[in-house]
């Protein structure tokens, strides 16, 4: 592949600059990859399809599909939903108690693993007798990621994390396979969309959010991309909202309103 070095090279940047990532030896192993299947399936040499796909949206987006990182489980993070169920939720409530509306938000949600465990958790926290709104929106890059959370059904070794009582509320046991169908109830919560983060018009709403789960994703971006998405943000969280990033992330929130939060276990920052 050496030849193509250069041709691989401004691929990378044309994704860097769609996308928002930056470059390190794992993720150009994938790139190197999915450009020989690709030019094999259509049979290009692999530096003419570098070209073509620089100046393709549509090549772009297919690559991204390949080499984005889709690892999710259901509660990933105990310790962050934890505090989800202990703490945050329940002061979220309290806050917003008078609307009886919650807004949250699941950044890059993969196949839905995440947005279903917060879902468990919004459900599982309603106040019994009181009717509240709740709405999650979980978007991520990949439009097969999205379609397969969409249906929101899952093998039994997914769902064993959960137990077998959260399991029997919230899931439907398949006779015909033994997969696990997300329950009606829960589903209805949630709308699933395909974004790109670092695509300035998805921002264009002005939509708030009480709390934001924005896990695995900024690790991936380049330093420019990492202060936009956070000012972003930010900037879509309501007063007293809070953001949660993985532990490993936190270093990448600097923002002048969003405060580190100590007291949770996790890493949460909470909107001044």
């Amino acid at each position: 592949m050496a030849s193509n070095h250069h041709h691989i090279k401004a691929l990378e940047q044309s994704l860097s600059a769609r996308f928002g990532w930056q470059t390190n030896a794992h993720w150009r192993d994938e790139l190197l990859a999915a450009v020989k299947k690709k030019s094999e399936k259509l049979r290009f040499e692999e530096a003419a399809y570098c070209r073509m796909a620089i100046g393709s949206t549509g090549e772009l987006e297919a690559l991204a599909e390949m080499v984005t990182n889709g690892e999710t489980r259901f509660f990933r993070e105990p310790e962050q939903f934890d505090s989800l169920r202990e703490r945050v939720i329940p002061e979220l409530m309290a806050l917003r108690a008078r609307e009886k509306k919650l807004d949250v938000w699941s950044a890059a949600c993969s196949t839905g693993e995440e947005a279903y465990s917060l879902a468990i958790v919004l459900s599982e926290s309603w106040p019994e007798g009181e009717h509240w709104k709740m709405k999650l929106m979980a978007t991520d890059l990949r439009a097969s990621a999205i379609v397969q959370a969409s249906r929101g059904s899952f093998p039994a070794s997914s769902v064993k994390v959960l137990g077998r009582a959260l399991r029997n509320r919230h899931f439907i046991k398949s006779e015909a396979n033994g997969s696990y169908d997300v329950a009606v109830d829960l589903k209805k919560i949630i709308s699933f969309r395909r974004a790109n983060l670092y695509d300035p018009k998805f921002w264009d709403t002005r939509h708030q959010f009480d709390l934001i789960l924005c896990n695995n994703l900024l690790v991936y971006f380049h330093a420019l991309a990492v202060k936009q998405t956070v000012d972003r943000l930010a900037d879509s969280l309501r007063p007293g909202g809070l953001l949660m990033v993985m532990s490993s992330e936190a270093s990448y929130v600097h923002h002048r309103r969003l405060k580190f939060d100590s007291s949770l276990a996790g890493s949460f920052f909470r909107k001044t």
